[in-house]
């Protein structure tokens, strides 16, 4: 089986991908696509039912402003209700579904950090064990991180994002040595043996340390392409340095 690529870090609020997704058209069924969709079937089908009524030569009790009225209040009632639930809302998901995916330049990020990956099984794991896999979780959250780093702009809070990621390599360097420490003492697939559940423990601690810091620059990214400036995201930088795997400290 072909190895799992690494994948951009979740979307997150699709309100907040409103500042590197789409336009104000989007933007707009995002937030009101079952009352935009709705409203306009109500709009539509009124006039519709206006000008038969203006154009017929029966005898009508809906002449002037009361019948005109009457027809809107039938035509909210029986048509742009029915029509906003039924094609508003699944337009107005998919529409934030969209606002989560990644962007063009999101994309591109990614796969110019694929190209600078590390192997997910180096030698030393074998395929399909659990080290294996908690290994690839660690390296796909790193890739990850440095797709992340390549979307902010220039300035201090992007060299705090590269130092970060520096020490995020270097951390996952001892992730594959407590990998493959925990391969050569557990032949099975989960981790058997009392040394084998400490070291599986530090390794899974460390893939939740990974990826949250690879969802915590996501947020980051997002605020710097609003141009919030280093004051004001200082705060989540400091988090983020915290909040990283702590598998080995430097000398």
């Amino acid at each position: 089986m072909a190895p799992r690529r690494p994948a951009p870090p979740p979307g997150g609020d699709w309100r907040r991908r409103m500042r590197v997704r789409g336009r104000w058209p989007q933007h707009a069924l995002a937030r009101f696509g079952a009352l935009i969709i709705g409203g306009f079937a109500a709009l539509g089908f009124g006039v519709l039912g206006m000008i038969g009524v203006a154009v017929s030569e029966e005898p009508s009790g809906l002449d002037g402003v009361p019948g005109m009225l009457a027809i809107l209040v039938v035509t909210v009632l029986f048509v742009g209700i029915p029509v906003g639930l039924l094609v508003g809302l699944p337009v107005q998901f998919a529409t934030r579904a969209w606002l989560r995916s990644p962007s063009p330049d999101e994309l591109a990020a990614m796969r110019l950090a694929q190209g600078e990956a590390r192997p997910v099984l180096p030698p030393g794991l074998r395929a399909g064990s659990w080290w294996a896999g908690a290994y690839e979780d660690c390296v796909r959250a790193v890739t990850a991180y440095h797709a992340v780093v390549r979307t902010t702009p220039d300035g201090p809070a992007r060299s705090w994002l590269v130092d970060v990621g520096r020490r995020l390599d270097w951390q996952l360097d001892e992730a594959l040595r407590l990998a493959v420490l925990g391969e050569s003492l557990d032949s099975g697939h989960a981790p058997g043996g009392p040394t084998a559940v400490t070291i599986a423990e530090r390794l899974d601690e460390a893939r939740t340390a990974f990826g949250q810091t690879t969802e915590q620059a996501a947020s980051i990214a997002l605020d710097l392409r609003s141009d919030t400036g280093f004051a004001e995201v200082r705060a989540q930088l400091d988090t983020l340095a915290a909040q990283a795997p702590h598998l080995r400290t430097e000398n």
